[in-house]
């Protein structure tokens, strides 16, 4: 499956869409065999509680999915994000907004998530789920406050989320609606960082007259991922830089000219930030920086195409 998929932390989100939606077999007949299958499932009893409604739609000649499911999912992504509103300083209880001098240059994150996922069928054509997993992020972060920085941030966290589907179909044409929560928690930030996703397909199965119960759905459609504003948290800059003694030089060189071409006003308001830095950089005091930001996706809306192919009624 392809998607360009941009989110902060992880999450993995993306990586969750539904598989199961498409394991509904249509009451349409293809085949003969396909005509037996029907009739087989209209005199066979439902022997399950789940769905609701289950076995009504049997009766149809409808062959719907097993009430409960399981799957392990991983997903990769690569991810942009804008920071607005960056405060930050080496005292928590007086964090100082630097976003008039901040110069983030570019922001991106390589997102590996991996989740278990358990699926309950409520209705014939509504899913609910649980998930849980890990996720692992590396972030490139071009940063200018002021001494231009280059640096990768190492991100691991453990989430969990629920999210439902609404699936259905007319003749070989199957549409679905997800929607899923997930929070992700991670050592260096306050709290879960929660994501929600929508998104929307539409698809054709091509369906195998001879095995009823094996199809291939081939899809497109379009997604939305949306983040909480709002993150804070604290950071070691030096495992987050890994600055060498040279390196530390040149820094301070460059975060002590910056700082001599401020007016007065601006070097009473950024004292604070440069004492902090200037201490860490020469004299390998406290490297402990506090922040809080705000941030959105560069690209929130994302198309998708992907395919599902079902081997049977039970493995897909």
């Amino acid at each position: 499956m392809n998607k360009l998929r941009l989110y902060a932390f992880l999450s993995f989100a993306l990586s969750i869409v539904v598989v199961s939606s498409y394991g509904q077999v249509s009451n349409l007949s293809i085949s003969e065999e396909y005509e037996k299958y029907r009739d087989s499932l209209k005199n066979t009893d439902y022997p399950w509680t789940l769905p609701i409604m289950g076995a009504k739609v049997r009766e149809l000649g409808f062959d719907i999915p097993y009430p409960v499911g399981a799957m392990f999912t991983y997903g990769h992504s690569v991810q942009k994000l804008t920071i607005d509103d960056l405060a930050v300083s080496f005292d928590p209880n007086n964090l100082i907004d630097v976003s008039s001098i901040a110069r983030l240059q570019s922001m991106q994150a390589n997102v590996d998530a991996y989740q278990a996922r358990v699926d309950f069928w409520l209705l014939p054509f509504l899913n609910i789920f649980g998930v849980g997993g890990r996720i692992r992020a590396v972030s490139n972060v071009h940063l200018g406050l002021p001494i231009d920085l280059r640096f990768n941030v190492t991100t691991e966290g453990t989430n969990a989320g629920w999210g439902a589907v609404v699936a259905g179909g007319v003749g070989p044409m199957v549409m679905t609606g997800n929607f899923v929560m997930n929070w992700t928690w991670t050592g260096n930030v306050n709290g879960p960082s929660s994501t929600t996703l929508f998104d929307g397909r539409v698809g054709y199965m091509f369906r195998f007259p001879r095995k009823p119960d094996k199809n291939l759905v081939v899809l497109v459609g379009a997604s939305y991922l949306g983040l909480n504003r709002v993150s804070e948290g604290a950071a070691d800059i030096d495992k987050i830089l890994g600055i060498t003694p040279e390196g530390r030089k040149e820094a301070a060189e460059q975060l002590d000219d910056w700082y001599n071409d401020l007016t007065d006003p601006a070097k009473e308001l950024f004292g604070g930030i440069y004492d902090g830095f200037s201490g860490w950089l020469k004299n390998d005091e406290s490297s402990k920086l506090y922040y809080s930001f705000s941030k959105r996706l560069y690209y929130p809306i994302s198309m998708t195409d992907g395919a599902n192919y079902q081997i049977n009624h039970r493995f897909m």
